[in-house]
């Protein structure tokens, strides 16, 4: 991939703010909507906020270097890219989260009569005063956590979550370290703690049309997905060209300061980020470490990866009760064949399917083929 355009910088907020939906538009077609909206929302909630005005303009040109840079061949900068697209990092994730443990509780319960347990845990309510608990489904937060730790989902951008971590109601304390029974209040306070360390580590479902969008790139079904990725325009230019026009050098820079520290946004670990050229080098510009060149197989590679931290949840009536069939993505392993040449052949002739070269007969010792 090339390196990123050496852009001026905007010198307003609204040219900051085209150039980074400028920049969004070359994402892939299924991340798009997401960050585009993202970007009008923080654009627009915080227009009016001056105190913070300075600090808003420092993170969105971060932000814009961050996607010119996973547009142009960072592979890492653009997985995490997609990773908040599809609510497995940040504000998405939050809102899918909330989905997940504030839907349904209040229509089960109307739904249908409460069992002994609710009515236990009614009981157990109004000798307390409530809390923000109450309001979560925690049973399908429970049901979704261990379907997680049974997928074994790797690679995850959250901590691993285990067995006993899913179940936090199991293994509480009855007993304090006097032997005494232990109290409500802060065994309540324990229980709240751990609901809350589930939620942080699980990847809440998504819309079934989204996940199989995802697994559709991951099959390689590109147009059944509707994937596509914009190609980039080439940068105008004058007709008399500027490859003439000498730029001044800024020599009091390398007189008051090392050169390693002036010279650090032409370096090939920051070149995806500064879109710089390094014309110094005898060998000419070197290409920026860690570039990728998008190919279908590569998107296809990345997006398995990202099908398989994703699930689906849909409820469904079995015999008057529900239940929750929860669907993680999954690749097929398909090993590499490896197919010899015709020319190649020859040499494979005198080989024996157990694996013995016994074309030499005098040979008293057999001799087992190492490939």
């Amino acid at each position: 991939m090339s390196r990123p355009l050496r852009l001026p910088p905007p010198s307003t907020t609204l040219g900051l703010y085209r150039h980074l939906l400028r920049e969004s538009s070359y994402l892939p077609s299924l991340a798009r909507p997401f960050i585009d909206e993202q970007i009008k929302h923080r654009f627009r909630s915080n227009k009016d906020d001056e105190n913070h005005l300075a600090e808003r303009i420092r993170d969105a040109k971060h932000d814009l270097r961050y996607l010119r840079a996973a547009n142009h061949g960072d592979l890492v900068r653009m997985r995490r890219v997609l990773l908040r697209a599809f609510g497995r990092l940040g504000r998405r994730r939050r809102e899918l989260i909330l989905d997940l443990v504030g839907g349904g509780k209040t229509a089960q319960s109307e739904a249908k009569e409460p069992s002994s347990e609710d009515k236990s845990e009614q009981e157990e309510k109004k000798m307390r005063e409530s809390d923000w608990l109450d309001r979560w489904d925690t049973k399908t937060l429970a049901a979704f956590a261990k379907s997680q730790v049974n997928s074994s989902v790797i690679n995850s951008p959250k901590a691993a979550l285990t067995a006993p971590q899913a179940s936090p109601e199991k293994n509480l304390p009855t007993e304090n370290s006097w032997g005494r029974p232990f109290p409500a209040k802060p065994l309540r306070t324990k229980l709240k703690k751990r609901w809350k360390q589930v939620a942080e580590k699980v990847l809440p479902p998504v819309p079934k049309d989204e996940w199989e969008k995802i697994g559709l790139v991951a099959q390689g079904k590109f147009e059944e997905a509707g994937f596509r990725v914009p190609s980039r325009r080439p940068i105008a230019r004058m007709p008399t060209g500027d490859e003439g026009i000498i730029q001044p050098w800024k020599w009091h820079l390398y007189a008051t300061k090392p050169v390693a520290v002036v010279d650090i946004q032409k370096s090939r670990e920051y070149k995806l980020l500064s879109g710089l050229r390094d014309l110094d080098t005898p060998t000419g510009d070197p290409q920026p470490l860690n570039c990728h060149k998008y190919t279908p197989r590569l998107w296809r590679r990345l997006f398995a990866g990202i099908w398989q931290l994703t699930a689906t949840m849909e409820k469904k009536t079995e015999g008057g009760r529900e239940k929750l069939d929860i669907s993680w993505g999954k690749t097929e392993f398909r090993p590499p064949t490896a197919r010899a040449a015709p020319k190649n052949t020859e040499f494979f002739e005198s080989l024996r399917p157990d694996g013995y070269v016994g074309s030499n007969k005098n040979l008293k010792s057999k001799y087992r083929f190492v490939p």
